[in-house]
Protein backbone atom coordinates (compact mmCIF):
# COMPACT_ATOMS: atom_id res chain seq x y z
CA UNK A 1 0.00 0.00 0.00
CA UNK A 2 1.16 3.36 -0.91
CA UNK A 3 1.54 5.75 1.86
CA UNK A 4 -1.65 7.70 2.05
CA UNK A 5 -3.38 10.60 4.46
CA UNK A 6 -5.64 7.72 6.25
CA UNK A 7 -2.40 5.36 6.66
CA UNK A 8 -0.68 8.60 7.87
CA UNK A 9 -3.42 9.65 10.65
CA UNK A 10 -3.40 6.18 11.70
CA UNK A 11 0.63 5.70 12.44
CA UNK A 12 0.63 8.87 14.11
CA UNK A 13 -2.50 8.65 16.57
CA UNK A 14 -1.70 4.79 16.70
CA UNK A 15 2.02 5.27 18.45
CA UNK A 16 0.18 8.18 20.49
CA UNK A 17 -2.34 5.98 21.56
CA UNK A 18 0.52 3.25 22.27
CA UNK A 19 2.35 5.72 23.98
CA UNK A 20 -0.21 6.94 26.38
CA UNK A 21 -2.15 3.29 26.88
CA UNK A 22 1.30 2.04 28.46
CA UNK A 23 1.93 4.78 30.50
CA UNK A 24 -2.11 4.47 31.99
CA UNK A 25 -2.57 7.71 30.64
CA UNK A 26 -6.03 6.94 29.85
CA UNK A 27 -7.51 10.49 29.22
CA UNK A 28 -4.54 10.66 26.46
CA UNK A 29 -6.03 7.72 24.92
CA UNK A 30 -8.89 8.55 24.95
CA UNK A 31 -8.17 12.14 23.71
CA UNK A 32 -6.01 11.09 20.66
CA UNK A 33 -9.18 8.65 19.83
CA UNK A 34 -11.50 11.08 19.79
CA UNK A 35 -9.09 13.39 17.67
CA UNK A 36 -8.31 10.51 15.21
CA UNK A 37 -12.03 9.94 14.42
CA UNK A 38 -12.65 13.53 13.82
CA UNK A 39 -9.63 13.59 11.55
CA UNK A 40 -10.50 10.53 9.26
CA UNK A 41 -14.23 12.16 9.39
CA UNK A 42 -12.90 15.06 7.70
CA UNK A 43 -11.30 12.69 4.91
CA UNK A 44 -13.36 11.96 1.68
CA UNK A 45 -16.17 9.15 1.91
CA UNK A 46 -15.17 6.89 -1.05
CA UNK A 47 -11.49 7.41 -0.67
CA UNK A 48 -11.43 5.89 2.93
CA UNK A 49 -13.29 3.35 1.95
CA UNK A 50 -10.80 2.19 -0.76
CA UNK A 51 -8.15 2.35 2.23
CA UNK A 52 -10.07 0.01 4.50
CA UNK A 53 -10.69 -2.42 1.66
CA UNK A 54 -7.39 -2.22 0.46
CA UNK A 55 -5.69 -2.60 4.01
CA UNK A 56 -7.67 -5.42 4.94
CA UNK A 57 -6.77 -7.04 1.44
CA UNK A 58 -3.35 -6.80 1.79
CA UNK A 59 -3.47 -8.08 5.41
CA UNK A 60 -4.82 -10.92 4.24
CA UNK A 61 -2.08 -11.70 2.71
CA UNK A 62 0.75 -10.42 4.68
CA UNK A 63 -1.24 -11.17 8.18
CA UNK A 64 0.66 -7.89 9.18
CA UNK A 65 -2.19 -6.43 10.78
CA UNK A 66 -1.13 -3.46 12.32
CA UNK A 67 -3.29 -0.85 13.76
CA UNK A 68 -6.16 -3.03 12.66
CA UNK A 69 -8.42 -1.78 15.11
CA UNK A 70 -8.06 2.17 14.28
CA UNK A 71 -7.96 1.11 10.50
CA UNK A 72 -11.40 -1.37 11.20
CA UNK A 73 -12.81 0.98 13.14
CA UNK A 74 -12.65 3.87 10.30
CA UNK A 75 -15.37 1.89 9.00
CA UNK A 76 -17.45 3.21 11.40
CA UNK A 77 -16.94 6.57 11.08
CA UNK A 78 -17.47 5.85 6.93
CA UNK A 79 -20.04 3.39 7.15
CA UNK A 80 -20.43 1.39 3.94
CA UNK A 81 -21.60 -2.29 2.85
CA UNK A 82 -18.97 -2.72 0.94
CA UNK A 83 -16.94 -3.66 3.73
CA UNK A 84 -18.94 -6.86 4.21
CA UNK A 85 -17.53 -9.73 2.07
CA UNK A 86 -14.26 -8.55 3.22
CA UNK A 87 -15.25 -8.57 6.77
CA UNK A 88 -15.96 -12.18 6.34
CA UNK A 89 -13.34 -12.84 4.66
CA UNK A 90 -11.58 -11.54 8.07
CA UNK A 91 -14.06 -13.62 10.53
CA UNK A 92 -12.99 -16.63 8.17
CA UNK A 93 -9.17 -15.85 8.56
CA UNK A 94 -7.35 -19.12 10.75
CA UNK A 95 -4.96 -16.25 11.84
CA UNK A 96 -5.46 -16.19 15.83
CA UNK A 97 -3.86 -12.52 14.99
CA UNK A 98 -6.43 -11.45 12.51
CA UNK A 99 -8.66 -8.73 13.85
CA UNK A 100 -12.14 -10.53 14.31
CA UNK A 101 -13.22 -8.90 17.22
CA UNK A 102 -12.99 -5.31 15.82
CA UNK A 103 -14.51 -6.96 12.46
CA UNK A 104 -17.22 -8.40 15.00
CA UNK A 105 -17.38 -4.60 16.88
CA UNK A 106 -18.05 -2.84 13.79
CA UNK A 107 -20.55 -4.51 12.05
CA UNK A 108 -22.09 -4.75 15.81
CA UNK A 109 -22.21 -0.86 15.67
CA UNK A 110 -22.57 -0.22 11.87
CA UNK A 111 -26.08 1.44 10.36
CA UNK A 112 -28.58 -1.36 11.00
CA UNK A 113 -29.42 -1.55 7.27
CA UNK A 114 -25.93 -2.81 6.97
CA UNK A 115 -25.54 -4.88 9.91
CA UNK A 116 -28.91 -6.40 9.15
CA UNK A 117 -27.36 -7.13 5.95
CA UNK A 118 -24.03 -9.19 7.71
CA UNK A 119 -26.55 -11.40 9.76
CA UNK A 120 -27.25 -14.24 7.46
CA UNK A 121 -23.51 -14.86 6.86
CA UNK A 122 -22.60 -14.21 10.48
CA UNK A 123 -25.07 -16.80 11.23
CA UNK A 124 -23.78 -19.18 9.10
CA UNK A 125 -20.44 -18.84 10.23
CA UNK A 126 -21.86 -20.60 13.13
CA UNK A 127 -21.62 -24.12 11.61
CA UNK A 128 -18.17 -24.11 11.74
CA UNK A 129 -16.67 -21.49 14.46
CA UNK A 130 -13.27 -20.41 13.04
CA UNK A 131 -11.06 -22.66 15.37
CA UNK A 132 -8.89 -19.74 16.27
CA UNK A 133 -11.49 -17.30 17.69
CA UNK A 134 -10.67 -16.45 20.94
CA UNK A 135 -13.18 -16.90 23.58
CA UNK A 136 -13.53 -13.15 24.03
CA UNK A 137 -14.46 -13.20 19.92
CA UNK A 138 -17.06 -16.03 20.14
CA UNK A 139 -18.46 -13.67 23.04
CA UNK A 140 -18.53 -10.56 20.59
CA UNK A 141 -20.05 -13.15 17.99
CA UNK A 142 -23.14 -13.77 20.46
CA UNK A 143 -23.20 -9.74 21.16
CA UNK A 144 -23.12 -8.40 17.81
CA UNK A 145 -26.11 -11.45 16.72
CA UNK A 146 -28.41 -10.19 19.73
CA UNK A 147 -27.46 -6.85 19.08
CA UNK A 148 -28.73 -7.23 15.76
CA UNK A 149 -31.56 -9.74 15.24
CA UNK A 150 -34.64 -9.39 17.22
CA UNK A 151 -35.03 -13.03 16.60
CA UNK A 152 -31.68 -13.80 18.20
CA UNK A 153 -33.17 -15.97 20.97
CA UNK A 154 -34.33 -18.66 18.27
CA UNK A 155 -30.84 -18.52 16.42
CA UNK A 156 -29.17 -18.84 19.73
CA UNK A 157 -31.25 -21.77 20.94
CA UNK A 158 -29.41 -24.12 18.64
CA UNK A 159 -26.14 -23.32 19.55
CA UNK A 160 -27.12 -24.69 22.94
CA UNK A 161 -25.87 -28.07 21.67
CA UNK A 162 -22.96 -27.09 19.61
CA UNK A 163 -19.69 -29.24 19.78
CA UNK A 164 -17.58 -26.23 20.36
CA UNK A 165 -17.30 -25.62 24.08
CA UNK A 166 -16.93 -21.88 24.09
CA UNK A 167 -20.42 -21.70 21.64
CA UNK A 168 -22.63 -24.24 23.59
CA UNK A 169 -21.06 -22.09 27.28
CA UNK A 170 -22.15 -18.56 25.43
CA UNK A 171 -25.17 -20.21 23.46
CA UNK A 172 -26.30 -21.45 26.89
CA UNK A 173 -25.84 -18.23 28.84
CA UNK A 174 -27.80 -16.08 26.49
CA UNK A 175 -30.62 -18.58 26.40
CA UNK A 176 -30.86 -18.11 30.36
CA UNK A 177 -30.19 -13.99 29.80
CA UNK A 178 -33.46 -14.33 27.75
CA UNK A 179 -35.51 -16.34 30.28
CA UNK A 180 -33.76 -13.90 33.17
CA UNK A 181 -35.50 -10.71 30.90
CA UNK A 182 -38.75 -12.67 30.11
CA UNK A 183 -39.43 -13.03 33.85
CA UNK A 184 -38.43 -9.84 34.92
CA UNK A 185 -40.61 -8.35 32.12
CA UNK A 186 -43.35 -10.48 33.37
CA UNK A 187 -42.53 -9.61 36.97
CA UNK A 188 -42.93 -5.66 35.90
CA UNK A 189 -46.26 -6.52 33.70
CA UNK A 190 -47.13 -7.59 36.81
CA UNK A 191 -46.86 -5.18 39.42
CA UNK A 192 -48.44 -2.08 36.58
CA UNK A 193 -51.63 -4.64 36.85
CA UNK A 194 -51.09 -4.30 40.66
CA UNK A 195 -51.09 -1.04 40.71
Amino acid sequence: MKNNKLEQLIEMYGMAITTAGKNSAYDEVQKNLEELGKEVELLDHDYVEREILSYIKHNLVTKSWKNAQHWIGAALIHPSSRYLDCFLMVLSEEDPNAPHYWVLDVIQYMPENISNLALPALKKLSEQINSSWSAAVIEKYFETVVWNDENAEDFISTLVTSNNELVAFRAKYWMETFEVERKEEEDLVGKETDD
